[in-house]
């Protein structure tokens, strides 16, 4: 199963290629726009969260006694808005693709991994305007190193829900807006614009439904490695990674078995 990506490889490279060159063809902006973006959101967020609900950050890891909510904030976003734009990409990449599936046999999950490859670099992209607002701040550690590893497993972790979604969304079109509901829901239960503190001290009662959010997990893994500089415990990064291994796995599987007809139902 995984010998097949390999083999296929050039397929994959392909339609990353045409993402690349497509993605914002139209655009004076171009590629920038990949960065306006969570940049706006988060100029946004960080004004309304920060001034006007007042929500207080955690101290930064390297001194204590400040603490950045847009360092945070975007330390979240970057996080979420990678397993938020995999699956989403996942489900709208085979349905945008279907005329071509019904006239060339080919694997339907080449289009949807090109696609994630284009939006892993925009992630990167995001990371690297991460650095530089910790770097500014001054808030610097050996621990970022771990965000490497958290973010491979979340990217493996999404990629694996998207390639079920996809599936499901290619048999019933009703899927991709119970995902878009899903999703925003989810946001507000993951500790993106928020502290686990703060939730733990005036809404101990979400605190539960939170902690078994399995994205919380990853966003407060991020969260310890780049803003707090704390190394999490031994077993947390390991665990974020079987389960994203195990879940692209599981998804690939899905997508496989049910697939052979995908040209039909698209």
């Amino acid at each position: 199963m995984l010998s097949d990506l390999y083999a296929r490889r050039a397929l994959i490279w392909a339609f990353a290629n045409r993402d690349f060159a497509t993605r914002y063809r139209s655009s004076v902006l171009g590629w920038a726009w990949s960065l306006l973006q969570p940049l706006a959101t988060l100029l946004v967020f960080a004004v309304v969260f920060s001034v006007v609900f007042r929500i207080v950050p955690p101290p930064l890891g390297a001194d204590p006694s400040r603490g950045s909510y847009a360092a945070f904030l975007f330390t979240g976003l970057v996080t979420w808005n990678l397993f938020n734009s995999l699956i989403v990409l996942s489900m709208s990449q085979l349905k945008s693709n279907g005329e071509l599936l019904r006239k060339v046999q080919f694997p339907g999950w080449a289009p949807i991994f090109g696609a994630s490859i284009v939006q892993l670099v925009q992630v990167l992209l995001e990371l690297i305007v991460l650095i530089l607002m910790f770097f500014w701040q001054r808030n610097v550690g050996w621990t970022w190193i771990l965000a490497i590893p958290i973010l491979v497993a979340m990217a493996l972790f999404a990629q694996g829900i998207g390639l079920m979604l996809s599936i499901l969304n290619a048999r019933f079109g009703d899927v991709q807006y119970i995902v878009v509901v899903v999703l925003g829901a989810l946001y507000f239960l993951t500790p993106v614009i928020y502290p686990m503190s703060m939730v733990e001290d005036t809404a101990s009662n979400l605190v539960i439904f939170i902690q078994a959010n399995p994205v919380a997990w990853f966003v407060q893994a991020m969260h310890d490695v780049m803003y707090s500089l704390q190394a999490p415990e031994w077993w947390v990064i390991p665990g974020l990674l079987l389960l994203g291994v195990l879940t692209f796995i599981v998804g690939l599987a899905v997508f496989n078995r049910n697939s052979e007809d995908i040209g039909e139902l698209l």
